[in-house]
C-alpha cells in the first residue's frame, strides 16, 4: 500500500484530504504543523508521499522541507497552497536543489478527481523509490 503524510494546518482540508487518499488505497498519517511533520518523517523509513502545506505554524512548508533533506528516507514531496505561487515556487527549488523528488504544486482549493489524479501519479513514482535509495528515483 502507497503511504503519505498529509501536512495542513486547516483541520477540514487535511481530513478530506485524508478521506481521499483512504478510499484510494493509501495509508496515511497527518500532521497540523512542519514541526509534527518533521516528527512523522523521523520516525519512519518506508517510502512516502509528503503533501505539504506551505503556510503552517510553528515550521511553514520551507523550513520543514529544508530539515527533512537531511532524512536518508525515499521520499516524494508536492506542496501545496492557497495562496500566492511564490513561496511554492521558492518550497519547490529548495528542496528540487538538495535532490528531493519532488512533483508538481498543489493549488487550493483542490477537487477528488485532481487529487485521485495525483494519487495514481505519485503511486507509480513511489513503486520506484527502494527502502533504502535514497530521495531520488
Amino acid at each position: 500500500m502507497p503511504h503519505v503524510i498529509i501536512a495542513d494546518d486547516n483541520k477540514e482540508f487535511r481530513a478530506l484530504l485524508a478521506t481521499f487518499c483512504l478510499r484510494a488505497g493509501w495509508t496515511v498519517e497527518i500532521c497540523g504543523n512542519g514541526a509534527e511533520l518533521m516528527d512523522v518523517v523521523m520516525s519512519g523509513t518506508e517510502p512516502g508521499l509528503l503533501l505539504i502545506d506551505i503556510m503552517m505554524p510553528v515550521l511553514d512548508g520551507i523550513e520543514a522541507i529544508e530539515r527533512i533533506c537531511a532524512q536518508d528516507r525515499p521520499l516524494r514531496v508536492r506542496f501545496m497552497s492557497g495562496g500566492d505561487s511564490g513561496p511554492l515556487m521558492a518550497a519547490k527549488l529548495i528542496a528540487s536543489a538538495r535532490d528531493m523528488s519532488v512533483g508538481r504544486n498543489i493549488f487550493k482549493p483542490v477537487t477528488r478527481a485532481e487529487i485521485l489524479c495525483i494519487l495514481e501519479q505519485e503511486a507509480e513514482h513511489l513503486s520506484r523509490l527502494a527502502p533504502c535509495a535514497g530521495k531520488r528515483p
